[in-house]
């Protein structure tokens, strides 16, 4: 699977990619066991390459490698500002006005 770096902490060896499948995010973290190899400084905006398994319904990248870097330092900042849209049209409602229903019982009626 090919993704992009979203996040990573160096002193936690952890990182959460975005897969080009644009499903759910893969979770990252380096043996804490290991001598290190496993591990590299991944920055936002790297494109990776990687295994990816499910661990108790969570989308986990194995074997991950640096196919380029800073190849899209800019998504991000697109993916979070996408989702700032999203959430102010869901707090925005059409209001649809009702007539008043004595207005209509005396239209009805003739009065």
């Amino acid at each position: 699977m090919y993704g992009v770096v979203l996040w990573s902490d160096v002193s936690e060896n952890k990182a959460v990619f975005w897969c080009e499948d644009q499903g759910d995010l893969a979770f990252f973290q380096a043996c804490p066991d290991t001598d290190g190899t496993q591990w590299t400084d991944f920055d936002a905006g790297d494109l990776v390459q990687f295994d990816i398994y499910l661990d108790r319904k969570m989308r986990k990248a194995l074997n991950p490698r640096i196919i380029r870097e800073k190849a899209r330092t800019d998504l991000p900042n697109k993916l979070l500002n996408r989702q700032r849209r999203l959430d102010r049209s869901a707090n925005t409602a059409q209001v649809v006005p009702f007539p008043n229903h004595a207005e209509v019982e005396r239209k009805t009626v003739g009065l």
